[in-house]
């Protein structure tokens, strides 16, 4: 298991490029598994802020890789901690300063 403290687009871009390879796959290969065009790959792993969310999460989840929000209020809900993760996902890829840990499952 590796643990990636994501703080902006460029270190989402790279966990997406580090699991690619782990897993032997070409980001054109990657792409066709995930339905979306090599460049857009491409874009994802150099960090590029325009990224689609949801596009960027097919990703993840095609390469087997888990968001993980870490949520100190024991009292927070399920939906409020996906809530959570979304916005901060969100803010990774536009390239705010908040953090994401990314779990990848090899």
């Amino acid at each position: 298991m590796i643990h990636e403290v994501i703080a902006n687009s460029a270190d989402f871009g790279r966990a997406v490029r580090l699991s690619r390879k782990a897993r032997g796959l070409s980001q054109r290969a990657l792409a066709e598994q995930c339905g979306c065009s090599q460049r857009f790959i491409s874009e994802l792993e150099r960090g590029k802020q325009t990224a689609e969310l949801g596009k960027a999460i097919h990703v993840l989840a095609v390469l087997g890789v888990m968001l993980c929000a870490e949520i100190t209020d024991a009292r927070t809900t399920a939906s409020e901690a996906v809530d959570v993760v979304t916005r901060r996902v969100a803010k990774s890829l536009s390239g705010a300063r908040s953090h994401v840990s990314l779990s990848d499952y090899l």
